[in-house]
C-alpha cells in the first residue's frame, strides 16, 4: 500500500511539471485573429452591393411591363412571361460564370469585376428602355452573361483573409446582398411611372412619359457603375502575377545574381529543416501539429541539418548552376504551381458543391412560393394579403438578416466552427417549409393576428438559416485543392448555385398549381416535396469537414521558397 502511495505521488509530481508546459505550448500555437482588412472589404461590399440592386429592383413592375408592352391579351399568361424574364438572368449567369471565374485565375479579379458590373450597369438601362419583349429578353441575358462577380468576389475576399478572419469578412456579403435585396424591390415600386406618381416633378417630361419603368432602372444602374468606380481606383489586385516566361542570361553578372539567389534559397530552406527537425526531435518540447509531417514532406532524405561539407556541396553545386538549369527549375516550379483542371474535383470540393446547389435550390424555391402564398386566395390555402402586407413581410425578412448576419454568425462560426454551424442552418430549412401549412390554417381558421404570428416565426427562421450563405462561402473557399484554382472552383460553385435558381422558381410555382389545382394531399403536396428536399440538404452537410483550408500547404511552400 505504501509503495502504491508512493507511485501514485510520483505520478502527480510528473504531471504537474509537464501541465504547464503543455498548456503554455497549446496557447503558443492556437493563433491570434489576423486584422482584418476593412478597407478591401468595404469596398468588395460596395461592388457587391450593387448587384442585388439591378437584380431585383424590376420585380415590382416586371408583370405591368409585359402587360403594358401587349406581349399577349390573357391575363393569366403574364406570369408565365415574366417567370421567362425572371429565369434569364440566373441561366446566363450559369452558361458564364465558369469562363469568368476561369479567366480572373489567368488575368486577375479586379479587370473581370469591372467588366461585369459595367455589364450589369448596362443591362439594367437597356432594360429601361425596352420596347419589346425580346428586347427585355436581351437585356436580361447582357446582365446574367456578364455578370460572374459574385463567384471572383468570393475569390478575392478568400485571398486578403485567413481562418482567423474570414468568418467576420464572409458574413459582409450576405450582408451586402440582403440591404441591396430590400432597397432594389422600392426603387421599382415607388419610381416607376414617374409621370403619374410625381407630376410635380416629371408631369411635363416626353421621356419619361414614353419610358414609364427607365427612372428606376437609371437610379438602379447607378449603384453597380459606382462599384465599378470604386474598385476602379481603390481595389487591390490579390491573384499574384504569373511569370510566362524564364529570365535569360545576357550577361555573366545575371548569371551570377541567378546563382546567388538559388544558392540563397538553399540556405534558408536548410536553416528552415534544421529548426523543424529539431522542434519535431526534441525530448523536452512536445513537436507542434504538423511539423512531423511537414518535415517529411520536404525534399529529399537531409535530415535537417548545416554541416561545413553539406555548404561547401552546397557551393559545388551551385558553381555549376547554367542558364538553362535555372530555366528549367522555374519551368518545372511553374508547372507545380498551375494544377490542373481535373485536380479541383476533390472529395471536398464536391460535397461542398453538393451542398451548395441544394442550399440555392431550397431558398429561390421558398422565396417563390412565398409571393404566391401572400398573393393567393384564403380559399385555395394562400394568405390574401395586399401589396402592402407582403411588402411589410419581406422587408421584416430582410432586416432581421441583416441583424442576425452581424450579430449572430461571427460568434458562432469562431466558437463552433464552420461546418458545425452550416449543419445546424441546414437542419432549420425543413421546419421553415413546414410552417406554410401552418400559416394557411391559421389564415383560413384563426384569424389575421394569428396568421402574423406564424409569419414572424417564420420570417426570423428564414433569416437565421440564410446564414447557411455565409457558411457556404467559407466552406467552399476552404475546399479550393489550390489558390491557383480559388476562382475556377468559385466559378463552378456559382454554375451550380445559377442553374437551381433558374429551375427553382418554375418548378415550385408549377407544383404549387399543381398541388391546388387537383387538390393533391388537400393542395400541400407542394410542402411535403420542399420538406424532404431540405431534409437531403441537411443531411448532404454530413459529408462536409473542417479540416482547415485545403490550400494551406502552398502557404508554407512560398514561405520557403
Amino acid at each position: 500500500m505504501a509503495s502504491w502511495f508512493r507511485r501514485t505521488r510520483q505520478d502527480e509530481r510528473a504531471a504537474d511539471e509537464t501541465r504547464p508546459l503543455l498548456q503554455d505550448n497549446e496557447d503558443a500555437q492556437r493563433p491570434k485573429p489576423t486584422p482584418l482588412p476593412t478597407k478591401q472589404v468595404f469596398i468588395l461590399c460596395l461592388m457587391r452591393f450593387g448587384e442585388p440592386i439591378a437584380f431585383s429592383l424590376i420585380f415590382p413592375f416586371v408583370s405591368q411591363f409585359i402587360e403594358e408592352l401587349g406581349v399577349t391579351d390573357d391575363p393569366r399568361k403574364i406570369g408565365y412571361y415574366a417567370g421567362i424574364i425572371e429565369s434569364l438572368f440566373a441561366f446566363t449567369t450559369f452558361s458564364t460564370v465558369l469562363a469568368w471565374g476561369r479567366l480572373s485565375d489567368r488575368i486577375g479579379r479586379k479587370p473581370v469585376l469591372i467588366i461585369g458590373l459595367s455589364g450589369v450597369t448596362l443591362s439594367i438601362i437597356s432594360f429601361g428602355m425596352s420596347k419589346s419583349f425580346w428586347q427585355l429578353v436581351v437585356s436580361r441575358c447582357l446582365g446574367g452573361a456578364l455578370n460572374g462577380n459574385v463567384a471572383v468576389i468570393k475569390s478575392v475576399l478568400g485571398e486578403i483573409t485567413d481562418e482567423s478572419n474570414q468568418g467576420r469578412a464572409f458574413s459582409f456579403l450576405p450582408l451586402a446582398w440582403s440591404l441591396g435585396s430590400v432597397i432594389g424591390p422600392l426603387l421599382g415600386g415607388y419610381l416607376s411611372h414617374p409621370v403619374e406618381h410625381f407630376p410635380g416633378l416629371f408631369g411635363n417630361s416626353t421621356f419619361f412619359r414614353n419610358y414609364p419603368f427607365v427612372l428606376p432602372c437609371l437610379i438602379g444602374a447607378l449603384f453597380p457603375f459606382l462599384g465599378a468606380i470604386i474598385g476602379f481606383f481603390f481595389l487591390e489586385e490579390t491573384l499574384a502575377p504569373s511569370h510566362t516566361s524564364a529570365k535569360p542570361a545576357a550577361s555573366v553578372d545575371s548569371a551570377a545574381a541567378d546563382e546567388e539567389a538559388s544558392l540563397s534559397r538553399e540556405r534558408r530552406k536548410s536553416v528552415s529543416r534544421h529548426g523543424r527537425f529539431v522542434a519535431a526531435t526534441s525530448t523536452t518540447l512536445p513537436a507542434p501539429p504538423g511539423q512531423l509531417r511537414r518535415l517529411e514532406d520536404d525534399e529529399g532524405t537531409d535530415s535537417g541539418y548545416s554541416t561545413p561539407a553539406r555548404e561547401r556541396s552546397a557551393d559545388g553545386a551551385g558553381a555549376r548552376i547554367s542558364a538553362e538549369d535555372v530555366a528549367s527549375a522555374s519551368a518545372a516550379k511553374r508547372a507545380r504551381s498551375t494544377p490542373g483542371y481535373k485536380a479541383l474535383f476533390t472529395e471536398r470540393v464536391v460535397a461542398a458543391l453538393v451542398t451548395y446547389a441544394a442550399l440555392a435550390l431550397e431558398t429561390v424555391a421558398l422565396d417563390a412560393l412565398l409571393i404566391l402564398i401572400c398573393y393567393s386566395p384564403i380559399s385555395i390555402g394562400g394568405l390574401g394579403f395586399r401589396e402592402s402586407d407582403t411588402g411589410t413581410a419581406l422587408s421584416l425578412s430582410g432586416l432581421s438578416a441583416v441583424a442576425f448576419q452581424i450579430l449572430l454568425f461571427p460568434p458562432l462560426q469562431r466558437r463552433l466552427g464552420t461546418v458545425r454551424v452550416y449543419r445546424a442552418l441546414m437542419s432549420l430549412w425543413p421546419l421553415v417549409f413546414a410552417l406554410f401549412p401552418v400559416m394557411s390554417y391559421c389564415a383560413a381558421y384563426r384569424g389575421r393576428a394569428a396568421v402574423w404570428s406564424v409569419l414572424v416565426v417564420f420570417l426570423l427562421l428564414k433569416a437565421i438559416a440564410n446564414m447557411s450563405y455565409a457558411c457556404n462561402m467559407l466552406t467552399i473557399t476552404d475546399a479550393a485543392p489550390s489558390k491557383k484554382l480559388l476562382g475556377t472552383l468559385n466559378g463552378v460553385a456559382q454554375m451550380c448555385s445559377s442553374l437551381m435558381r433558374s429551375i427553382g422558381p418554375a418548378c415550385a410555382s408549377s407544383l404549387f398549381a399543381l398541388s391546388v389545382s387537383h387538390h393533391l394531399l388537400g393542395g400541400k403536396l407542394v410542402y411535403l416535396v420542399m420538406v424532404l428536399l431540405s431534409i437531403g440538404g441537411a443531411a448532404a452537410t454530413l459529408r462536409l469537414h473542417e479540416g482547415g483550408r485545403a490550400s494551406a500547404r502552398e502557404d508554407v511552400q512560398d514561405e520557403e521558397a
